[in-house]
């Protein structure tokens, strides 16, 4: 059987070149199909440049579509002989030139008179700003209809006077009193029907003599009562001589002094009385609606202050100084990682933990020992599929049949 060297490969993933290669390393990329090869040498071993070689991806490919970018120059300008036929031909710049030379540019003007019948047609249209006196109506009758709260609608043809007779669609509406420009103004200068406080000099209907009713009585309406009450024996100048508005009797008793009424109380204590909670209004529903102090059955949601961080006490705790218990207690701990559960379910629900890892790294072997530590290492090389190979040194290694991966294999320089 024939030896096989297999190249650095790429079979999916990305398209491109690899990031880094060796000078004159050759690497496969089979996402685009194109083969790289590193070029010079930056003086570390690595290639200067990866550059592609050969495939899809730096040729043009006949079989399928490719986009080629950058300007393409052909050493051999097609001949005129050779100028496009075929749909699928291209077209020298040349033929194109030529091509385009009788045409019209896209931006042009033709005079009225170089369309056949335009001028014609135009002498028999109406003006935009003309009125078209002679037509009696028009050629296709039009409906004149009313949109919104309005309906109706009649047909127009310009040969007599219309009438739309409209129907108010929905008067059925509302409004508040700030959507009518003035009113809330105009209801303020309005008095009220229950109790008005009026102002100014209000008049009102004078009521007829004798009148004993609820209506607004006038000043005439008083006039004229104390003319048909009669000056009766109340005269002025016997009962206010001094004629100031006030009964001479009753000047005499408002100057009358404290302490010169007699058979008057020396003191005016509180009676002293007592109401049960049925003769106070509204006071049982209110003393139903609050809580007691001893164990009270709060409903609803009821809030407390929330105590500081650590309390102890037996204060309430709110829903807050709860949640900032547990997180001090979570202490920002990962959501897989922040329940006792989820902490004992990381542990393997091992209670001696500790003990069993202790043991299981008892059992492995010492990275600083690089190996050494190996109980058996043919056994272990044999293990690793390395077989004789690993024991012969990197200068002179003997290689009879099987498969070598990952070997760089350097043919000179020439």
């Amino acid at each position: 059987m024939a030896n096989t060297i297999q190249l650095k490969r790429r079979v999916s993933g990305v398209a491109g070149a690899p990031a880094a290669l060796k000078s004159g390393e050759l690497a496969h990329n089979e996402v685009d199909n194109t083969l790289y090869v590193g070029k010079g040498d930056d003086g570390a071993g690595n290639a200067s440049s990866v550059i592609p070689l050969a495939g899809r991806g730096a040729f043009a490919d006949l079989a399928s579509s490719q986009t080629i970018g950058g300007a393409k120059t052909f050493s051999t300008v097609p001949k005129s002989t050779q100028d496009a036929s075929a749909a699928t031909d291209l077209v020298r710049k040349s033929q194109l030139d030529a091509g385009l030379a009788t045409k019209a540019a896209l931006s042009h003007s033709h005079a009225l008179a170089d369309v056949t019948g335009l001028q014609g047609a135009l002498d028999g249209k109406l003006g935009a700003t003309a009125n078209a006196v002679s037509a009696s109506k028009l050629a296709t009758s039009r409906t004149i209809a009313l949109a919104g709260d309005l309906s109706g609608s009649v047909s127009f043809d310009g040969s007599a006077n219309i009438t739309i007779t409209a129907s108010v669609i929905d008067d059925s509406h509302a409004h508040v009193i700030a959507n009518v420009d003035g009113l809330q103004v105009a209801l303020d200068a309005k008095a009220p029907l229950t109790s008005p406080g009026l102002t100014g000099t209000p008049t009102a209907p004078t009521a007829a003599s004798g009148t004993n009713t609820t209506q607004v009585a006038t000043t005439a309406f008083v006039q004229q009562a104390l003319v048909d009450l009669g000056s009766g024996d109340m005269l002025v100048a016997t009962y206010d001589s001094d004629a100031d508005g006030k009964v001479d009797a009753a000047e005499v008793a408002d100057a009358a002094p404290w302490a010169g009424i007699t058979g008057k109380p020396t003191s005016f204590p509180p009676a002293t009385h007592a109401h049960a909670i049925s003769q106070v209004t509204g006071l049982q529903t209110a003393l139903d609606a609050k809580a007691p102090l001893a164990s009270p059955a709060l409903t609803g949601t009821p809030t407390v202050p929330t105590a500081a961080a650590g309390t102890n006490t037996t204060q309430i705790a709110s829903t807050a100084f709860v949640a900032a218990a547990i997180g001090a207690l979570i202490d920002a701990a990962p959501g897989a990682l922040n329940t006792l559960n989820e902490l004992a379910a990381a542990l393997g629900d091992d209670p001696n933990f500790a003990t069993t890892v202790t043991n299981a790294l008892a059992g492995k072997i010492a990275r600083a020992a690089n190996l050494s530590d190996l109980a058996n290492i043919a056994v272990a090389r044999a293990n690793l599929g390395l077989g004789s190979l690993a024991t012969q040194n990197a200068s002179a290694v003997a290689i009879t049949g099987g498969t070598l991966s990952g070997v760089a294999l350097d043919g000179g320089t020439f």
